[in-house]
């Protein structure tokens, strides 16, 4: 079994939801909030099997110049609210109420992903799986739950009655900070690039009969017909967008059969998205980064479980409990700052960011019936991010087969509507969901607001979650003088190369105007929220 079985394993649970030669690399930022640019161009080498710059940029996308001037905002750095006059605030719908507690349960207990690994065979299967095996027991669960990292839930399948083993939303949706589990924030660290462990063919077979081998069977089989999709080129980079889209051609629209072969042709291309907070959910009318899960939520919150259920009666018994589910996951708040604050410099800070943030970010209190969010789907051309991922959810046909779908008889799928862009997400707990921006291009806060100073190839420092920096406001990081293309092997996949389609980290020139002083204030501000 290749290796795309393994990494479209560790992703199926996920759906819910920067040349200067050779030589030693320049500082970035270390802890102590120094940042530095670069410019040039990449090298010319490729991993074997790795997907080349070439096959990454074969997207339609006019490739970038250097740096982050990959590509123009017509802000020209003026603060919003001139940007957010541009947008299209969406409107909200009613969701349908749901019982909290209940949803946590169900979360961490029901077979929402419907094949798996049979329990008793999990134990040899765990070590094989690489650090997806590893994560430590979710203090509360109880049974054979309280056996498996948190990411995993044992539960018994309706198709065939075996005891199995499947991944649940935590996979993405639980994240580590300063060395604690958060539920609900997304995993920064995840490595979606290469097989981290053995492979589901390499689980040793008793000879003897196991109730669920045919659960697994199907998993891999299911695995292997979807996995080429799903390979990111960077550690942090979530590939449940695309694979979102790649599910839809293999079942049909009416019954949710699983398809043989593909009822359309994907486009070959690479699609990183950085996992968001679900402390955001609640104030969200439109899901993804583009918005366009709108109406009930609810729709594409259990197409989480598209890989394996092929039926309408399947989703149906999964729907029947995902208004709790989504209850909970709006019952979900952001953490406090762990660490000092200045609340003199936080204060200046609160006065720039109404003046210049509030726009499109909205407001906060510590009553949250003061808060505003207005929920701004901002043009391309106005907020300047990468496009391609807006570009590609608005041209595939994913939206079409799910809005013709049985999801889509609960809610929808809008791309386009009234334009192709982004929206401006809430900034609650905004300091703990590094790196930034969609495609998780800007390792700091800083570098959100300094779009000149952000790095063309930069790597993380470590992936330890105690290692944070304070001033910057994100994870320490260091500037590279190659990309991808240039990165030693063991090194590559740790290489965020910016001049790739979909990885550029162009757009919100927002706090260019601000001075030294000022950024810092609203950085401080930042961390109060």
């Amino acid at each position: 079994m290749g290796s795309m079985t393994q990494r479209t394993l560790i992703t199926v649970a996920c759906l819910v939801l920067g040349a200067c030669g050779e030589g030693a690399p320049a500082q970035g930022s270390d802890g102590d909030g120094s940042d530095s640019t670069g410019a040039g161009g990449p090298g010319t080498t490729t991993e074997p099997g790795a997907p080349t710059t070439t096959e990454a940029n074969d997207s339609g996308v006019d490739s970038p110049t250097t740096g982050s001037s990959h590509g123009d905002s017509t802000t020209d750095g003026e603060p919003p609210p001139a940007a957010c006059a541009m947008g299209y605030p969406i409107p909200g719908t009613e969701q349908v109420q749901g019982d909290a507690e209940a949803g946590y349960h169900a979360l961490l207990n029901e077979g929402y992903v419907s094949c798996g690994i049979p329990f008793a065979l999990f134990p040899i299967a765990a070590p094989l799986l690489g650090s997806f095996g590893e994560g430590e027991p979710l203090p509360g669960r109880t049974g054979k739950n309280a056996e498996v990292p948190y990411n995993w839930t044992v539960h018994t399948s309706k198709s065939s009655g075996a005891e199995i083993v499947s991944l649940n939303c935590l996979e993405c949706h639980a994240g580590h900070f300063n060395g604690e589990l958060v539920i609900g924030l997304g995993k920064a660290d995840a490595d979606y690039t290469e097989q981290i462990g053995g492979f589901l063919a390499e689980i040793p077979i008793p000879g003897i009969p196991i109730p669920g081998l045919e659960e697994m069977t199907r998993m891999a089989q299911r695995y292997q017909a979807v996995g080429d999709y799903t390979r990111m080129l960077v550690v942090g980079t979530n590939p449940a967008d695309s694979l979102a889209a790649v599910l839809s051609t293999r079942h049909d629209a009416e019954t949710l059969e699983w398809l043989d072969e593909p009822n359309t042709v994907v486009p070959d291309v690479i699609l990183p998205v950085d996992t968001p907070p679900w402390w955001h959910t609640k104030k969200k009318h439109g899901l993804f980064w583009n918005g366009m899960s709108r109406g009930d939520h609810r729709a594409t919150m259990i197409y989480a479980s598209a890989l394996c259920t092929d039926s309408v009666e399947e989703a149906e018994d999964i729907f029947s409990y995902f208004n709790n589910i989504r209850a909970f996951i709006e019952s979900v708040e952001a953490p406090k700052y762990p660490f000092s604050i200045d609340d003199e410099l936080a204060a200046q800070g609160q006065e720039i960011f109404a003046r210049d943030c509030s726009c499109c970010h909205g407001t906060y209190a510590d009553d949250p019936a003061l808060e505003t969010y207005p929920n701004m789907l901002l043009p391309l051309d106005t907020i300047g991010t990468d496009p391609l991922l807006a570009f590609e959810a608005d041209a595939r046909p994913f939206a079409d087969w799910f809005n013709s779908s049985w999801y889509g008889d609960i809610g929808k799928l809008t791309t386009g509507d009234p334009f192709v862009g982004y929206v401006a997400p809430p900034l609650d707990g905004i300091w703990a969901s590094a790196p930034y921006f969609h495609n998780a291009s800007v390792p700091t806060i800083e570098l959100v607001l300094n779009s000149k100073a952000r790095p063309m190839w930069w790597r993380r420092v470590d992936y330890d979650s105690t290692n944070y920096d304070e001033e910057a406001v994100g994870w320490p990081w260091v500037e590279l003088p190659y990309g991808q293309d240039g990165a030693p092997d063991d090194e590559r996949k740790h290489v965020y190369d910016t001049t790739i389609t979909g990885h550029w980290n162009t757009g919100h020139p927002f706090g260019d105007h601000l001075d030294d002083q000022e950024r810092r204030a609203v950085l401080e501000y930042l961390k109060t929220l």
